[in-house]
Formats: structure tokens, sequence, C-alpha cells
């Protein structure tokens, strides 16, 4: 009988083994499973005519093979790959927002720069002009496309957290429950493995979302700390997280009743938050600032020029302020106004222009007074709409006005004595802007009268050049006095210190107001949520 006992114990400690063996097997790719071994003990042996027989073999326990430095390797680790995973997930999604059909909005803005350029050789062809018009319209779209993205991106961001901040909430009550049945089994001498093995999935899981880091080693009693400083004892309360909005940009995580925020240091909330709070907002703000720039930019050179129709009867301004009395550096203009001179071209019924500047400084002017200071010009009439707080420029009967600059048709006399008319011709292509005065040195009788010369002096006083208009000038016949522009001069006479003078003018705006106010506008909008083709343009492309 002890041969067949002895027999009967190895059969059911193999068959025992064969079990551990089998449920390691079906279990290798289950989440959290540990595998198993068992481990065989010596049966207590019998004393039989006074020697000690063994009785067999046992099963003395069975044991999960787990190594615990392994373990809280694992979870740290589990955190930093979460982040990292979900800030790539993220990143691909903000890439996709700026292609437009395909294209990105670089390829966007070459295409229009490249059909603008086409355009400044065929400026009166309606097919370029069309083609420009097009292309500006599709990048706007395509910016307006990509805000209304990154906005939605940014609300799916916000109810991504609060679902993961739920879940989250879920496996902490999870671990401390599954903490407690631990404890329990332990306490009545009982293996918890599968707990053990719950426990170690749940903590892995819960990583995935935040940084927690294992405190302790001991099955029993496990202390975990959460992000930088959170620690908690597994068993008691769960702690619970929310989330706080700090403003529309900004959300923190909060732990129960307590006011600070919490640092989860890693983890798929990490990323979460940091696109939320940082990454979208910093794209936003850089697409408002292209927008921004191109409606800037491209206004300030729009309004200096004109369509096929010419220049202007009367304007409106497409951009108002808060306030048309206060100073435009507080009046919350659309775009910054720098201190500098405006110049416009006031042009009568026969086509001869004449030029008037106006100094714009945003530090004192307001809307009205620049309203008054160009009521002030010869043929203008201005105002501000009080309802709208919008800015009209209106032109007497007979006259138009424009912002082009282009050269006075005859230079103004500031102390003219003689009969002769100076006439100005050309195109300038100086470098900057600048007056220029004339002064008569001789007197007598165009193209006749030996030593007429007039003195071309810069604005800084130095004498450009000396022009000779007496003997041997033939009137009315072009000088040149350099950097394209040309003078000449009717049949008549001079006296000497005669004097005239004219604006050379290459920037017209040099404040910015004109693209602040929205007049003569290329787009409409001030960012990456309004910007669009002005709609006057759509409308009539001859105005381009």
């Amino acid at each position: 009988m002890l041969n067949f006992n002895h027999g009967l114990s190895a059969l059911r400690s193999s068959q025992l083994g064969l079990e551990v063996i089998s449920n390691n097997i079906v279990n290798a790719n289950t989440e959290g499973y540990h595998r198993r071994n068992i481990h065989l003990t010596e049966l207590q042996p019998n004393w039989i005519s006074g020697f000690r027989i063994g009785s067999g073999v046992a099963v003395g326990h069975i044991e999960s093979v787990r190594n615990h430095i392994t373990e809280s390797a694992l979870t740290e680790v589990t955190s930093d790959l979460s982040r990292v995973d979900q800030q790539i997930n993220i990143e691909s999604r903000v890439e996709s927002t700026f292609l437009n059909g395909g294209q990105s909005l670089s390829s966007d803005i070459d295409a229009l720069f490249a059909d603008i350029s086409r355009l400044t050789s065929t400026p009166d062809e309606p097919a370029q002009k069309s083609a420009v018009i097009a292309a500006a319209s599709k990048l706007a779209d395509g910016i307006q496309r990509a805000a209304a993205q990154l906005a939605s991106l940014k609300t799916s961001l916000r109810f991504q957290i609060q679902q993961e901040v739920e879940s989250l909430n879920v496996d902490m009550r999870a671990l401390s429950e599954t903490n407690s049945r631990i404890q329990t089994s332990l306490n009545l001498g009982r293996q918890a493995s599968a707990e053990l093995d719950q426990r170690d999935t749940l903590i892995n899981r819960i990583a995935e979302s935040i940084k927690i880091t294992r405190s302790s080693f001991n099955e029993r009693d496990l202390g975990i700390t959460i992000g930088r400083s959170i620690g908690t004892h597994q068993g008691n309360k769960p702690p619970v997280f929310s989330v706080s909005e700090v403003d529309p940009d900004r959300i923190e995580f909060k732990i129960d009743d307590y006011d600070r925020p919490v640092d989860f240091a890693s983890g798929k909330l990490v990323a979460l938050q940091d696109a939320h709070n940082s990454l979208i907002p910093d794209y936003q703000h850089k697409l408002d600032q292209l927008a921004a720039a191109l409606i800037a930019n491209f206004d300030r050179i729009h309004a200096t020029g004109v369509g096929t129709a010419g220049s202007f009867g009367q304007l409106f301004g497409t951009r108002a302020v808060v306030d048309s009395d206060l100073p435009l550096e507080q009046a919350e203009t659309a775009f910054p106004v720098s201190a500098g001179r405006l110049t416009v071209s006031i042009v009568d019924a026969d086509g001869s222009r004449r030029l008037e500047s106006l100094l714009v400084d945003p530090t004192v002017d307001s809307l009205s007074d620049i309203a008054s200071k160009l009521s002030s010009i010869d043929g203008l009439q201005a105002s501000v709409d009080p309802a709208s707080q919008l800015l009209r420029i209106g032109a007497q009967a007979g006259l138009k006005f424009d912002f082009t600059a282009n050269l006075e048709t005859h230079p103004k006399q500031e102390q003219v004595s003689g009969t002769a008319l100076p006439t100005l011709s050309g195109r300038y292509d100086g470098q900057d802007n600048q007056q220029l005065r004339f002064e008569v040195v001789g007197s007598g009788e165009i193209g006749i009268s030996e030593g007429l010369r007039i003195h071309v002096i810069s604005e800084g006083g130095d004498i450009e050049r000396t022009i000779d208009v007496g003997a041997g000038y033939e009137p009315g016949s072009r000088l040149d006095i350099g950097q394209g522009v040309f003078l000449s001069l009717s049949s008549g006479t001079l006296l000497d210190g005669d004097s005239f003078s004219t604006l050379l003018v290459v920037v017209p705006d040099v404040s910015g107001l004109l693209a602040a106010l929205g007049l003569i506008a290329f787009f409409q909008g001030t960012d990456s949520r309004t910007i669009a083709v002005d709609n006057n343009l759509v409308r009539d492309q001859g105005r381009l």
C-alpha cells in the first residue's frame, strides 16, 4: 500500500503541475497575467521498524512569477510611451488641418503670388484678375477651414479629456476595491494571484493616463505616488479627479476638494492637456498672425492703388473703432496704426493732380480728428458715422481722390511772381518719401534770358542739381531732375527768388491707417476665422 500511495501522490502532483502549465499556456496573451510556478514538497516521512521512510510528494504552493522592480519600471515606461503616442496622434491631426484640398497653405500662398506676378504683366486682363481673386479666395477659405478645424479639434480634446478623467476615476475605484480583496484573501491565508494580476493590470492601465509610481513592493499593502507629488494609500477611499477650466484656453486637474492643481507629469492626460492648453492655441495664434499679416499688408498696398474705374468720388471704411473720440491707439483698431504721414491725391476734372498730406499720431489723434484733418483738405469732406463708427470720405463735385500719390501735375507755388507754369512728369523711383523745393536763380524769360537757372533742393537743404531754363531751353521740353522725375516749364517769366515745391512719395500711407480702417480693402476680416476676399472686389473685379 505504501508504494501505491507514493505513486498516487506523484500522479496527483503531476496532474496539478500539468493544470498549472496549461493555464500558463492559455493565458499567455492575457493582459496582466503572470506565469505560475508549482513548488513541490516532500510529504512527512513515516517511521517503520525504526527507519524513516518517505511517504511521497505534495504541492507545497503555487507561485506567481513576478519581479517587483521590473513591474515598477514597466509602469513608469508605460506613462511615457502613452504620452508620446498621444502627442504623435494629435500632431498628425493638427498637420492635416493645414492641408487645403490636398495642398498646403504654403502652396496656396505661392499660387496667389504667382498669379499676382502674372497680373503685373497684363494688369488690364480680366481673366488674370479673376485668377488672382480666385487664388486669394482659395487661400482665405483654406485659412478659415484650418481655423475651424483647429477649434473643432480643441473642443474634441476637451471632451476626450473629460472622458479620460472619468475613466481614470473608475480605474482608481477598481484599484482600491481590488486591493481590499487582496488583503482579505491574504488575511484568510489564501493566495491572491488572480487579484494581484488584476491589480497590476489596473495600475498599468492607469499609467497610460497619468504617471504612477509604486512606492511599496508589499503585496498586502500597496502605496503609489500619482504624478509628481500626490501620494495615496490603496485600500482607503480612492482619490477622485476632476477637470477645472481656468479660462477658455486653459484647463487643469484637481484632486478631491483641493484647490491646488495636480501635475500628472506624464501619460495620455498630460499630452491632451498640453495640446489643449498650448499646442492648439499656439497654432491658432500663428494662424491668426498669418491671416492678419496677409490682410494688413495686402490692404495697405491695395489701398494705394486704383482699378480700371480710376479714382474715387467717395469711400466707406469697413473696419470700425470702438469709440471715434478715443485716440487711435486706444480705439481698438483692427490693425495697429503708427505715427506717420498719409498722402492724398486730389484729381481735378481735367486730370490734374495735387498731393496733400496729413500727419497721423495714434497717441493723440482720434478717428474724429482724422476726419477733421481730411476735411481741411480743399475738395474733401470726411465724417464718422456715429452708429457704425466707420469713416466716410467724399470729394466735392467735379473732383476725385485716391491714395496712389502719383506725381503732382504742377508743383505748389510757394512764392512765384513770374508767369511760367512748372509741370512734373515721369514716375518717382526713389527709396524714400521726400519733399523737393525748386528755387529760381536770376530773372528773365524762359528759353531766352541768359543765366536763368533753377536749383533743385532736397528736403535736407542740399542742392541736388541746377538746371538751365534760360537761353537754349525750349519751353515745354522735359528736364531730368533725377530719380525718374522730369520738370518742364511753359513760356513765361521767372523772377529771382521764386520757389515752388512738390512731394515725392514712395509709401503714401506710412501710418497704416487705410488698412486699419478697411478703406479700398482687398481682404475683409481681421483674423483666421474672418478672412475673406472683400465682397466689393468679388462683385466688381474692376476695383482690383
